[in-house]
């Protein structure tokens, strides 16, 4: 019989504490950690083009501009990734890993601005391939699928990780 652990899973910090539901949940999760390996913060900071933009940065260091609702976080910007408070075409990539409880029109909106803003690529790490039939990004059919990579947390449930590679 294996074991499921919550260490370092989003929103799990305190919520099982604090009697927080874990589905349903519209509070905004706060990681205490980088959640991915040092090997996948390798791949991620290959795949950035300068200058880059990272999205939903939380703890990580990546990116030449961080982005982050959270100011505990110590991102470059504050604010809502869903409306980014940038020109479009600012960044020669962008890089987001969105958190799991965005609610379903915030996640298109949050698709379309990372397709705004970035000039040649977008790198998308969730579990999902925000990807039509035809490899093109859904919300802006100039980008394309070049590239996936998929990984295996220890503290996902059996639920896979995609880092997927898009470009114009």
């Amino acid at each position: 019989m294996s074991t499921v652990t919550f260490k370092g899973q989003p929103g799990m910090q305190g919520a099982l504490k604090a009697g927080i539901p874990l589905a349903g949940t519209r509070h905004i999760y706060r990681v205490a950690k980088v959640l991915w390996p040092e090997e996948v913060e390798e791949v991620l900071q290959t795949l950035l083009l300068p200058p880059s933009l990272h999205v939903c940065c939380g703890r990580s260091r990546l990116g030449d501009v961080r982005f982050d609702i959270d100011q505990k976080v110590r991102p470059t910007v504050v604010g809502d990734a869903a409306r980014l408070p940038f020109d479009s075409e600012s960044f020669c990539s962008v890089l987001c890993d969105p958190p799991y409880n965005g609610r379903m029109q915030w996640n298109h909106d949050l698709l379309s601005e990372l397709s705004r803003v970035s000039c040649q690529r977008i790198v998308f790490q969730h579990w999902f391939v925000p990807v039509n039939p035809i490899g093109q990004y859904k919300k802006l059919h100039e980008f394309t699928l070049q590239k996936a990579y998929i990984w295996m947390p220890r503290t996902y449930f059996g639920r896979v990780q995609v880092v997927s590679m898009f470009d114009k």
